[in-house]
């Protein structure tokens, strides 16, 4: 969420407004929210040259639901004319949940992309988004050779979009896996393809390719039980 924001200058104490991109999540409870900013401040901090500056905003918010406080970090974006959310603290582990049958069909899948999730959280955001697009190739193959598991050779073997391409057959699935890893693969890049899209876009593909493979997983299930009853 963006906001209009007033905030105190550290070198002049003046005050101003800008547009600041808040945190959409509490480090210490891990609840989504709209924080109530309690106090901000904005920052000039020289680079290594010593003659360029970068922008910064610093927030005290309020989380209702855990009755803590936590500081905000926010960098300024002239393209954008926004101070973009950068990371949060303290942070307190707060891993992502996925259903049995998730966990189940791809552990790897659930370890790697909490242990990103960690680093997102963590402020470290030039490794997380490279390590979101790790979690969904072991989703991804996974599923593949749960579906496919006479195909174990080739799926092992192939290349991510290509296993994407061969054993993905719904159109809603491929779609998301496809957007999911080109996120991950700007991640890795010097220059990104797709500048307008980040890592928050990315965590929303991932998690409603998750939603469709968990419904088919139950689906099967419940197919299974139909199956017995009838015979």
């Amino acid at each position: 969420m963006k906001k209009d924001i007033t905030l105190s200058s550290f070198e002049t104490e003046d005050g101003y407004t800008g547009t600041v991109e808040l945190a959409c999540e509490c480090p210490i409870c891990g609840t989504t929210l709209v924080p109530e900013v309690l106090s901000s401040v904005s920052l000039n901090e020289t680079t290594e040259s010593d003659d360029e500056y970068e922008n910064k905003a610093f927030l005290i918010n309020y989380c209702s639901k855990c009755d803590e406080c936590f500081l905000s970090r926010h960098i300024y974006n002239s393209r954008k004319d926004i101070y973009s959310f950068h990371s949060s603290a303290p942070v307190k582990s707060n891993n992502q949940y996925f259903s049995e049958n998730i966990q189940k069909l791809s552990p790897d899948f659930v370890s790697v992309y909490n242990d990103s999730l960690c680093a997102e959280k963590s402020g470290l955001l030039s490794i997380c988004g490279m390590g979101y697009r790790k979690s969904l190739e072991f989703l991804i193959k996974d599923y593949a050779l749960y579906l496919n598991p006479s195909e174990k050779e080739r799926i092992i073997k192939s290349t991510l979009s290509s296993c994407i391409n061969q054993f993905i057959k719904d159109e809603r699935l491929r779609t998301l896996a496809t957007a999911s890893t080109w996120i991950g693969n700007d991640e890795t890049h010097y220059v990104k393809k797709h500048p307008d899209y980040g890592i928050e876009d990315q965590k929303i593909f991932i998690n409603a390719f998750v939603t469709f493979i968990d419904s088919e997983l139950a689906y099967f299930q419940a197919k299974d039980l139909t199956s017995i009853s009838r015979n």
